[in-house]
């Protein structure tokens, strides 16, 4: 007599061999690792210097940081006309204070969920989608990107020849700054690569991986070939409105260097406009060369430090700049949510 049936897990059979465990990506913990390392760097330079000094050197800003965080929204707004100048030239037009609320929302997406700058601009595309279908949003967002890392890499390579031309650069810098004008570089290059050879095409060979998201893509496979169509016809444009744009992304990072200047200017530690440039630039290529270090905790801290070290300051003066901009940096993310309420407010009421 036999005994009571069951599900016979070690039959072989093909639903069951099909299933096994799922292996887990290891990037999730890589990142939090990373995070905790960085973590440590930030509170050993701060024990190093003393909290006393730099509370005292950020409280020193007291009203000047209204005009820090002017300085922020200058260069998000310029941002934000280099991206109206491209959209409005090519699709449905959006007015610029909406382009400007969404581009604050995205930035500080961006600092909160540390993606390379990808996680900022998917909202991006999925808060103008009110107004646009995403086979016009898609390609608005990408081009657009495209002039921000035309911008950003003209803007390094300005940082990097000042450094090379007035001898302020420290060696240690000059792999991370190299390495950081590098990976924007190819950002670039993939970038357009991408838009020219057709998004369909490239993500259509990516998904062959998994298929499960090979087949979400063939299901909206006609929607990527009208994102297809769209670029190409930019690109087939000649319009001196893509230069303004371009004109526009290395403006605002121009802009941004003020806040360097300014915060500097109060803490009794001038420095010239050219070499808050090359502050500037060398901690957003060392950024940049550490884009999977959640928030650059750490790394941050040290290029301010050994920067201002490099012309005569000390290390207090360093880490006192690198804690306002991210005191700003806190207050914007706080704005973003802000805006984003409202605005998911408005689009619900």
């Amino acid at each position: 007599m036999s005994g009571p049936t069951g599900p016979n897990l070690g039959d072989g059979s093909p639903d069951t061999a099909k299933k096994g465990p799922r292996r887990r990506s290891a990037l999730p913990w890589i990142k939090a690792l990373l995070g905790l390392v960085g973590m440590g760097l930030f509170i050993h330079l701060l024990n190093r210097v003393g909290w006393g000094n730099i509370l005292d050197n950020v409280r020193r800003l007291g009203p000047w940081f209204l005009l820090v965080f002017l300085v922020e929204a200058a260069r998000v707004f310029l941002m934000a006309c280099g991206w109206s100048t491209i959209h409005n030239a090519f699709f449905k037009k959006i007015p610029l204070g909406t382009l400007f609320r969404i581009k604050i929302i995205s930035d500080n997406f961006n600092f909160a969920i540390p993606s390379a700058s990808l996680g900022g601009d998917a909202v991006r595309t999925l808060m103008i989608r009110k107004t646009i279908s995403l086979k016009d949003g898609i390609p608005s967002v990408l081009f657009d990107k495209t002039f921000e890392y035309f911008g950003s890499t003209a803007y390094l390579m300005i940082g990097f020849g000042l450094g090379l031309l007035t001898a302020g650069l420290p060696a240690s810098f000059r792999i991370p700054l190299i390495a950081g004008v590098g990976v924007t570089a190819v950002g670039l290059v993939l970038l357009v690569g991408v838009q020219t050879r057709g998004v369909a095409g490239t993500i259509l060979k990516l998904s062959r991986i998994v298929p499960k998201f090979r087949r979400w893509v063939e299901s909206r496979e006609a929607h990527l070939r009208e994102t297809d169509a769209n670029l190409r016809l930019i690109y087939s444009r000649e319009s001196k409105k893509a230069l303004i744009a371009g004109s526009f992304h290395l403006l605002s990072r121009l802009v941004g260097t003020l806040e360097v200047f300014f915060v500097l200017w109060v803490l009794k530690a001038p420095v010239s406009l050219w070499q808050a440039i090359l502050i500037s630039a060398v901690v957003t290529a060392v950024n940049t060369a550490f884009f999977i270090l959640p928030g650059q905790l750490g790394v941050m801290e040290s290029a301010h430090m050994l920067m201002l070290q490099t012309l005569g300051y000390p290390p207090e003066i360093g880490l006192s700049l690198s804690m306002v901009r991210r005191i700003r940096r806190l207050a914007f993310v706080g704005l973003a949510m802000i805006l984003f309420f409202v605005m998911q407010r408005k689009e619900t009421a």
